[in-house]
């Protein structure tokens, strides 16, 4: 269940204003005049009566109808930051949205997160894990700990932001402390002292000597690109990095999921998943496996940026119907070709 303690870490990676700071007016932040906005509020929400009585889905339309496919990086750029913009004219969250938002999208990532791994629970069995407490009859208790730990490393790295805490070292090992604990308590926070292997795939990562090294060379390639890169990108090249380096035994995956999610969470952005089903699970692995025996890493771009423009879409989703005054002024501009 969200406590007053993590809704207050959600609130803070959604980069809600400070409670005596002035809100810019919607024409301020937009540039849109107040009679223009408000005639597209009145048409949005006739748009949204209109699908009540009809008995429809409350989601007004496909975002994909302005946001469509592409395999183009710096298209799916701008429609990321676009999607960004939208929901950024939402900001602040009620108490509502953000409890709703954060249950859903976090049981979900939790979900997939885990089944790439390997684990047998369900997207159900893993919130009846989550929010009742309910062991799964047949199920081995390290599954079970495996979605536990999951949902507590989202609150750290939540805590993280909220906090202001500098990725580093520290914070990507207590990460993987987290995913691990109660699992493989030796290795838990741990870089690896031994050579591993992958299966299933052609990259060998560095043997066990090197690691610290090139740990500390991927934390100097994030302080030095994160104020320069785009934050998607960052986040899918840090990903990368990590896997690659696979500097544990066992929960590189995970922890690689978490600390990309944790970059893009200090720049306001919604966590990203990857979906675990079969063809997209498939094409993150082969994305991955580009990159580790040296091809580009054009395509693992894509595979973050189309994550991260689904998740753009799922929280508007959520959000549009209830748009309000003053709230979601930007999205309006944007689907007003699309009212009725």
């Amino acid at each position: 269940m969200l406590n007053r303690q993590n809704l207050r870490h959600f609130n803070r990676t959604v980069r809600m204003p400070e409670e005596n700071s002035k809100a810019p007016t919607p024409s301020e932040a937009f540039g849109a005049a107040p009679d223009e906005l408000n005639e597209l509020q009145r048409r949005y929400r006739t748009h949204i009566s209109n699908l009540n009585q009809n008995a429809m889905t409350l989601v007004p339309f496909n975002l994909l109808d302005i946001y469509p496919s592409t395999e183009s990086i710096s298209e799916l750029i701008s429609q990321v930051d676009d999607l960004k913009k939208c929901l950024d004219s939402f900001r602040p969250l009620s108490p509502e949205q953000a409890e709703n938002l954060q249950q859903v999208f976090d049981t979900e990532y939790t979900y997939d997160s885990n089944r790439i791994e390997g684990n047998t629970l369900t997207l159900q069995e893993t919130a009846l894990v989550l929010e009742k407490g309910v062991t799964i009859g047949g199920k081995p208790l390290k599954e079970h700990l495996e979605v536990i730990n999951h949902q507590e490393a989202i609150g750290y790295i939540r805590d993280i932001v909220n906090k202001d805490v500098e990725l580093d070292e520290r914070a990507l090992k207590d990460i993987h402390a987290i995913i691990l604990k109660s699992i493989d308590r030796k290795n838990a926070g741990a870089y690896r002292r031994i050579g591993v292997m992958i299966r299933g795939s052609k990259h060998r990562p560095p043997e066990p000597h090197m690691v610290a090294e090139l740990m500390d060379n991927y934390f100097a390639f994030y302080r030095q690109n994160n104020e320069t890169m785009h934050p998607v990108l960052l986040a899918a090249d840090m990903h990368e990095k990590l896997v690659t380096i696979h500097p544990f035994v066992d929960g590189n995956g995970r922890s690689a999921r978490m600390l990309m999610n944790l970059i893009l969470l200090q720049q306001g952005y919604p966590v990203a998943n990857i979906s675990s089903e079969r063809d997209e699970r498939q094409d993150y692995y082969t994305a991955l496996e580009a990159v580790q025996t040296g091809g580009s890493i054009d395509h693992f771009h894509r595979v973050v940026l189309k994550a991260v423009k689904t998740a753009l879409i799922k929280y508007l989703d959520v959000m549009s119907p209830d748009v309000e005054e003053g709230k979601g002024d930007y999205y309006l501009e944007r689907i007003a070709p699309h009212i009725d």
